[in-house]
């Protein structure tokens, strides 16, 4: 008969802290230079070209279109190869691109280099990888480590916007992106070396538990296994789920609304006569609330329904929205930040969701299909609201649709509920204990 041995713990600090630590430190450049480093960047580029807003939008739409594609492609590659070796492939696309931003002289170069270079640089090497890197080390504390993994973005985001804005007016934007290229590669390239793939790798097993180890009727270890691991499903069992789709379209909904605000807040919010500083620190404001936000609402997701926590991000993001509808003045604006960046922490809820329902096995390879139907919101909400103020002078309209798109989105997450296991992963879950 099996006996079953739990190993002896070597007293260390569990490794998966310093994945996570390596990956909040790359991403929080990576979020400052793609997500809000392009809104800081936009009026300077706008002006100097003069270019229209909804072609210039284009290009983070048609970036975030690449990262929808990608996903599928990219998703494979992290399970197979691991995040490390993607997250230095990445980096380097990132920082080249943004030198080579500052070369552009036409809407046909800046949309190559943007959508070539900086766009693949960041979906493959930031956000993908890290997150395939959490889900493997983290499965109980899954949510809260997805949550201060999101909260890079907001760092990024507070600290990289102002940094930004006034970069610009001391080197220009083109000045800038250099600066920027060549500090996010001598920064980022040392922290990816630090991840590893799987705690598997280095001996230990996710959560930072014990190894159990099962020994034969001989005495050679036999197998070694974790009581905290989760059934998965593979790509076809997911897709054949209900939720996944509900996933799909929920998470879409929101993205028409954060990547059309994402892009147009500054010139919004300088067209309604604020300052440029003070939009740019209102977006640094947002991105610092986003960060307790994703930290509380990832913690909580371990102890209640990520589906419910999700439904009052969405609304909170709404109801931030028909606030800025009405802001005259910097109190009200600053408020819409702190509505909406609380809101938008629900990013690292919506990732702790798909492992908790899907596992982590086929993680990345899940994710980045199901993202790749989210990055349509991305791609159509930034020309929407561009497109809708080159029509009316206004953003108010794409505002309104943006408010019940986010509602819609509510509505559909209320009912998605956790799938069945795959009865094979309830076979061997059950072979397992």
């Amino acid at each position: 008969m099996d006996s079953v041995i739990k190993a002896k713990s070597t007293g260390r600090i569990f490794y998966g802290w310093w994945v996570l630590l390596a990956g909040i430190g790359i991403n929080t450049f990576g979020a400052g230079a793609y997500q809000h480093g392009f809104g800081v960047f936009f009026k300077p580029i706008v002006e100097e070209f003069g270019w229209t807003r909804a072609a210039t939008s284009a290009a983070f739409s048609m970036s975030s279109l690449e990262g929808g594609l990608e996903g599928p492609v990219i998703g494979p590659l992290i399970d197979k190869f691991g995040p490390r070796k993607v997250m230095i492939v990445g980096i380097t696309l990132l920082s080249l691109g943004l030198v080579a931003l500052s070369q552009v002289n036409s809407l046909l170069t800046f949309y190559a280099v943007y959508v070539l270079l900086i766009a693949i640089g960041f979906n493959t090497g930031f956000h993908w990888a890290a997150q395939v890197a959490v889900a493997n080390w983290f499965i109980r504390k899954r949510g809260a480590a997805f949550g201060l993994l999101g909260s890079a973005q907001g760092l990024g985001g507070s600290v990289m916007a102002p940094t930004l804005a006034w970069m610009v007016v001391q080197l220009g934007w083109r000045g800038s992106v250099i600066a920027l290229g060549l500090i996010l590669f001598l920064f980022c390239i040392p922290l990816a070396l630090l991840v590893k793939h799987k705690p598997e790798e280095d001996g230990c097993l996710p959560d930072g538990d014990s190894p159990v180890v099962t020994v034969g009727t001989g005495s050679t270890p036999t197998k070694v296994t974790s009581g905290t691991e989760d059934a998965y499903f593979t790509l076809m069992e997911a897709l054949r789920t209900r939720v996944w789709w509900q996933f799909a379209l929920g998470f879409t909904l929101r993205s028409l609304a954060t990547g059309a605000v994402l892009v147009h807040q500054i010139p919004l919010l300088t067209d309604l006569g604020f300052d440029p500083q003070v939009a740019a620190n209102s977006v640094g404001l947002l991105a610092l609330m986003s960060m307790p936000g994703k930290i509380v609402l990832g913690f909580l997701a371990d102890r209640f329904s990520k589906r419910y926590l999700l439904c009052t991000a969405y609304i909170l993001q709404a109801a931030a929205i028909v606030l800025l509808l009405r802001a005259q003045t910097t109190e009200e604006l600053f408020l819409f930040a702190f509505l909406y960046g609380i809101g938008w922490g629900a990013g690292p809820v919506m990732t702790s969701i798909r492992g908790e329902y899907f596992g982590r096995r086929y993680f990345g390879t899940i994710s980045g299909c199901n993202q790749a139907i989210v990055m349509l919101g991305h791609v159509v909400g930034p020309v929407f609201a561009g497109w809708a103020f080159d029509v009316t002078r206004s953003y108010d309209a794409a505002l309104i649709i943006f408010v019940g798109t986010l509602l819609a989105g509510a509505a559909i997450l209320f009912f998605a509920r956790q799938p069945e296991p795959p009865k094979r992963a309830l076979l061997a879950c059950n072979v397992n204990s």
